[in-house]
């Protein structure tokens, strides 16, 4: 026993006194006297027991799972409350530590015990041990004053009465009318502790009217932010202990967003980082928990959320490395929870502190490496990662120009996963060495964030010459689709499949064939025959690239093909059966503005069969973003603005295509190349008998175009 044990006896004694005699009166009650396993071996020497009857024996085994789950639950709970405890004397808070008011359902008696065994005060058992007024009292009484007066007439002396407020004025009226306790409710540290000195400079030590009252503080409190709120003046810190533990959220952070982006020290490398006493990591920790508490659908993440935003918009903010990965990482979720605006400014953030750190140089990872070569591995990941979400962030708003665009990076090259998450840091690689890989003797495997970084680069090479030249035109998809072919041609058989041979997805591959996908169709829809609809364009939560171009009169039906091929690798990828949670957040966008070009060619080009398929891979697209808008904001809304676009366009396709000159000469579409071997029962290709016709001069696509040349 701890502190916060009764003064006599044991909080062991809560329980009934005859739970021992219980128990064991139902298992002799139900265990056999007679060894009748014992009969039956005869005079072998040899013995067999029946412990029970088999009705029995599964009604055991049902009850000791319940029974250890229970037992687990309370034990966690008495030594988070023990954690916490030590925790606020550490920092010399003399005062009570109470529990929160908000139990399981059911388990309020397991979770009150857990708490005394912590040492923690279990606040009010239940509802008539205490009268607290909330917000709702207060309206319907009229005022805080009428609501406190009520209370005492009712419960008389012997019934404490407690205000939740949420000011230091309606504390003040709490106190002058005869309540107890006044709880500060989702104050500021800083708030608290103003407040609080004022209450009992005017009520508790001044020379006026004193009153007999306790303040405690409530509301956004967790095991990391509860030092700041405490002080001498504070009398009950209220905060809940049954928060999910820390390892917990990092081990989700892990398990899900991890693998999308490897930059951050591997776990095991990070979980001892963080036993140093000067790790460095305080504002990181914090993103990586916000972030891994949006996967964990039993706790709310708003508490996360607020004390990653508010440590990161500090004015104090430490310019280290470790706080370029929490900007980004905290931007870029952001950014997909739905608060499009601050994230952009957020990645800003990053991006700044990146160049003034200087972390596009070579010698960087060296320098604040610390001699451990996982730790530079980690830096050289970072670097490569902003480039790409920088990059992300200027697409997804229709800007050829982001800041990392024309600054040179002499980063060395990062090493595959494996060899990270091994701490095997193989010799290092540069830039130079991949641009000549094509020239090796042997082929040289890179790692899948390289080949990400180059699919990235051939879109930096389209928005470069775009901005040269202020056209978008057929030298620049010449220059897009050769780069596009070399990077396919000289890619490693291991890195075709996203899904490798010992079953385990490579998200950061399975993202570089996305944006491969995704590149294809935006440099060749402004040319092909799959029109933009109104509801396409009018889209919120994602916007599709569309170039105002002249589309030529000639050469339709290969920009068209070529569109058509990037929509069956997307779905390709797609269909790989998987946990489609754990894919990255940005290949949401992706999916949403491929969706759009499937619908359009239901609506202007396929019909029978053809047709049926390419709604099922709409169906498909949809899915994906209805998954992922179960954990992002974001990706839920554009799950809804596809579905619209899908409903207006598909409930009754029309068909302007008309094929019935049958002197007009015609073409078939070839099938599209597989850029991986998949299982066949997935391949299936809807475009294989699609006829396009060579001259489009009589076809009426209602396309959409303008004589301005621009990106966007």
């Amino acid at each position: 026993m701890g502190e916060g044990a009764p003064a006599h006896g044991s909080v062991a004694h809560l329980l009934p006194q005859t739970y021992k005699r219980h128990i064991l009166e139902w298992l002799e009650e139900d265990t056999p006297s007679f060894d009748y396993g014992g009969f039956v071996v005869g005079e072998e020497i040899s013995e067999a027991k029946l412990l029970g009857k088999s009705e029995v024996i599964r009604k055991i085994l049902l009850g000791e799972r319940v029974a250890l789950n229970t037992l687990a639950r309370c034990s966690g709970i008495a030594t988070k409350s023990d954690r916490l405890l030590v925790l606020l004397r550490k920092a010399g808070y003399p005062n009570i530590l109470a529990g929160t008011r908000k139990t399981t359902p059911g388990f309020r008696l397991v979770e009150k015990y857990g708490m005394l065994v912590g040492g923690v005060d279990a606040h009010r058992v239940d509802l008539s041990a205490m009268t607290m007024l909330k917000d709702n009292h207060i309206v319907a009484a009229g005022s805080i004053t009428n609501a406190v007066r009520a209370a005492k007439s009712a419960g008389g002396f012997a019934i404490k009465v407690e205000v939740e407020c949420q000011s230091f004025e309606e504390a003040d009226e709490a106190i002058a009318a005869g309540a107890d306790i006044v709880m500060l409710d989702n104050f500021t540290p800083d708030g608290v502790k103003v407040a609080a000195a004022q209450l009992k400079g005017k009520w508790g030590r001044g020379t006026g009217d004193r009153k007999a009252f306790l303040v405690e503080v409530s509301g956004g409190l967790t095991e990391h932010n509860v030092e700041k709120y405490v002080c001498e003046d504070i009398d009950i810190v209220s905060t809940s202990t049954f928060q999910v533990s820390v390892d917990r959220l990092l081990e989700l952070y892990f398990e899900n967003f991890w693998p999308s982006f490897p930059i951050v020290l591997p776990f095991h490398y990070f979980q001892a980082r963080r036993l140093h006493e000067k790790h460095g990591m305080d504002e990181l920790l914090l993103v990586l928990q916000w972030i891994g508490c949006i996967y964990a659908p039993w706790t709310v993440s708003e508490p996360y959320y607020k004390t990653a935003l508010q440590a990161l918009s500090s004015v104090s903010l430490a310019r280290t490395p470790f706080n370029v990965q929490a900007l980004m990482l905290f931007a870029i979720a952001q950014y997909h929870c739905d608060v499009r605006g601050e994230a952009r400014l957020r990645l800003d953030q990053a991006v700044s502190l990146a160049l003034e750190l200087c972390m596009n140089q070579t010698g960087f990872a060296q320098a604040y490496g610390e001699a451990n070569p996982v730790l530079e591995e980690s830096w050289r990941r970072t670097y490569y990662m902003i480039t790409i979400a920088n990059q992300y962030f200027a697409i997804v708003t229709n800007s050829p120009i982001y800041t990392l665009l024309t600054v040179p990076n002499f980063v060395d090259l990062p090493c595959d996963d494996d060899l990270y998450e091994s701490g095997q840091i193989p010799q290092i690689a540069t830039w130079a060495e991949y641009e000549n890989r094509e020239f090796e003797e042997i082929e040289i495997i890179y790692s899948s964030l390289v080949y990400l970084y180059d699919m990235t680069q051939i879109a930096a090479n389209i928005m470069k010459m775009f901005i040269e030249t202020g056209t978008f035109g057929e030298s620049l998809i010449d220059s897009c689709d050769a780069k596009f072919a070399i990077w396919l041609s000289l890619l490693p058989a291991c890195k075709r499949d996203p899904l490798q041979r010992n079953g385990k997805m490579d998200e950061v591959m399975f993202t570089a064939h996305m944006i491969a996908a995704i590149i294809l169709s935006v440099v060749h829809r402004p040319f092909s025959s799959l029109a933009y609809s109104a509801e396409e364009m009018l889209a919120e939560a994602f916007s599709s690239p569309n170039p105002f171009v002249v589309p030529p009169k000639s050469g339709r039906s290969a920009h068209t093909a070529r569109t058509l091929k990037a929509v069956g690798m997307q779905t390709k990828l797609l269909a790989i059966p998987c946990v489609v949670e754990k894919h990255s957040i940005l290949t949401m966008c992706i999916t949403a503005q491929l969706a759009a070009v499937q619908v359009s060619a239901c609506t202007h080009l396929l019909e029978d069969f053809p047709l049926s398929i390419a709604r099922d891979r709409v169906r498909l697209s949809i899915g994906f973003l209805n998954a992922m808008g179960s954990i992002w904001p974001l990706g839920k809304r554009m799950a809804k603005e596809v579905r619209a676009i899908a409903r207006s366009n598909l409930t009754s396709v029309q068909r302007p295509l008309t094929m019935g000159a049958r002197t007009a000469p015609e073409i078939d579409l070839a099938r599209d190349d597989l850029i991986w071997p998949i299982d066949p029962s997935i391949q299936i290709d809807i475009y294989s008998g699609i006829v396009l016709p060579t001259s489009w001069d009589a076809t009426n696509f209602a396309y959409s175009s303008s004589h301005s040349s621009n990106l966007t």
